[in-house]
């Protein structure tokens, strides 16, 4: 390096004492040329013999000025050319000396200005050539100085603009779920129970921020399809998984066990399908009768009970096994699972065998209080309003406990209109009188998404509620607006 810094400087100050030489033989000649330029001026008149003699000498003269500013001319030109040089070396020695030759490239359109330029003053090219720094030690270093700090900045730069296109993404944050345990009011039990409508682990219904037995229930049912600890407390895990894209919809399949296995065996054996006894555990006998359900009612037979296939089970609509036979009336209290006549679990041995039935409405318990009246607004609403209270079970039709469609069915047939049992579904596209809502009467079915319930007049129903797990009498707001299909007019 140190070589080519020196060989560097010493063609540098031979090209400068060139261009020195050059300007000083100019200036030089002009000089002359202005001093005898003043000479001639300062001479006399001649006399008319000399007059003719400097005529015939002119031309020869004339001559002699033509090739001295032929001289002058191309010793400018030289120095042009010598200062146009020097510009363009110079920085290709410096590059060079730093050893990043392969960047310069010469600016041909500057040299070949210059080249054209026509120097009027010699002394302006003098003080432009003098203005051409000298390369020396100190300047040479405080180049690679600038160097290195150009290339620290640049890669700081290019640092900034790394960081700046790859950005650190902000975590989401992480939801706080409060433990809900039975009994409880909390702001966020609406939230769970629509979440557990959604995935048919509830029926559907208007939410409240009550977690009763009901919401306990299909929690439960939510753990056991997703593996978890069966408690019927919604604490953080359940609630995480159950918000989650990997919550799964309710079914009963091999393996499940439950009260809801229970009361789905039940319903089979009454409706002659081959089950040995309504344990409770969803086992390989289990299976086979569902397929055999689902092969009867045009369903796939995959042997598990989504909600299309628990809803048709229940269902007036369900096709009885081939080998059907309907069960015998007994009133035996010892008769196991539901058939005694205290109505165990909402059930009973009513004709049919459709599980929470009843001819009467009062077996093993008091007198009801109404009457029937076929046709009558009134007495339909009178058995509705006697069942105020009861308890909310999924699929059960009376006496003891009732779920939204089971309910409507019970109070129409003990007020004496045999209509036939309807699911949810089943109303709205009934052939009754179908009205709007602003057009509703007392003794209309209000048919919801997923849901009915009797109108009463003045802006309020009675129902089965699921998230209440009674029948209540409620407004019709919001949630009923929203879901509203229709109304139907059964009498």
């Amino acid at each position: 390096m140190n070589h080519i810094i020196s060989n560097v400087k010493e063609g540098f100050s031979k090209a400068v004492s060139t261009t020195k030489d050059k300007l000083s033989q100019v200036k030089g000649s002009i000089s002359n040329i202005h001093v005898s330029s003043k000479r001639r001026r300062g001479t006399a008149m001649p006399s008319r013999n000399s007059r003719t003699r400097i005529t015939m000498q002119r031309p020869a003269r004339r001559a002699t000025r033509r090739y001295t500013a032929h001289r002058v001319n191309r010793k400018r030109f030289t120095v042009v050319v010598a200062v146009a040089v020097v510009a363009i070396m110079v920085p290709v020695m410096v590059m060079a000396a730093n050893g990043d030759t392969a960047q310069v490239e010469p600016n041909v359109p500057e040299m070949v200005q210059v080249a054209e330029y026509n120097v009027e003053a010699p002394a302006e090219t003098t003080q432009a050539v003098a203005a051409v720094p000298e390369l020396t030690e100190t300047t040479q270093a405080a180049v690679e100085e600038s160097t290195v700090t150009s290339d620290g900045a640049v890669a700081d730069d290019a640092a900034i603009a790394e960081t700046a296109e790859e950005p650190t993404p902000t975590p989401e944050p992480t939801p706080q779920y409060v433990m809900l345990t039975e009994g409880m009011n909390d702001a966020s039990v609406p939230a769970l129970q629509q979440r557990l409508m959604d995935l048919y682990y509830m029926g559907a219904d208007e939410t409240t921020d009550y977690y009763g037995p009901q919401t306990a229930q299909a929690i439960k049912y939510f753990q056991r399809k997703h593996g978890l600890a069966i408690d019927g407390a919604a604490g953080p895990e359940t609630q995480a998984l159950l918000f989650s894209d990997q919550a799964k919809e309710y079914t009963m399949s091999l393996g499940a066990e439950g009260y809801d296995v229970e009361r789905m065996q039940e319903r089979l054996m009454a409706l002659g399908y081959p089950i040995s006894s309504a344990s409770g555990y969803f086992g390989e006998e289990t299976e086979k009768a569902v397929q055999y359900f689902q092969r009867m009612n045009g369903l796939t037979d995959d042997g598990s009970v989504g909600h299309m296939t628990e809803e048709l089970i229940y269902s007036d609509e369900a096709e009885k096994a081939l080998e059907y036979e309907a069960p015998k009336k007994e009133n035996d209290s010892s008769d196991s699972k539901g058939s005694s006549s205290s109505g165990n679990k909402g059930n009973s041995s009513s004709s049919g065998g459709n599980k929470g039935n009843s001819s009467s409405g009062g077996s093993g318990s008091s007198s009801p209080s109404y009457t029937a009246d076929p046709g009558s607004v009134e007495a339909f609403i009178d058995v509705a309003m006697a069942q105020v209270g009861k308890p909310y079970s999924l699929g059960a039709k009376g006496p003891d406990a009732f779920d939204c469609s089971g309910f409507i069915y019970y109070a129409l047939k003990e007020s004496g209109n045999g209509i036939g049992y309807m699911t949810s579904s089943g109303w709205a596209n009934s052939g009754y009188t179908s009205v709007g809502w602003d057009d509703l009467q007392r003794g209309d079915i209000v048919c919801v998404s997923g849901h009915v319930a009797i109108y009463l007049g003045g802006g309020q129903v009675i129902d089965a509620s699921s998230s209440q797990n009674a029948i209540v009498v409620r407004g019709l707001g919001s949630w009923f607006q929203s879901r509203f299909i229709c109304g139907k007019r059964p009498l």
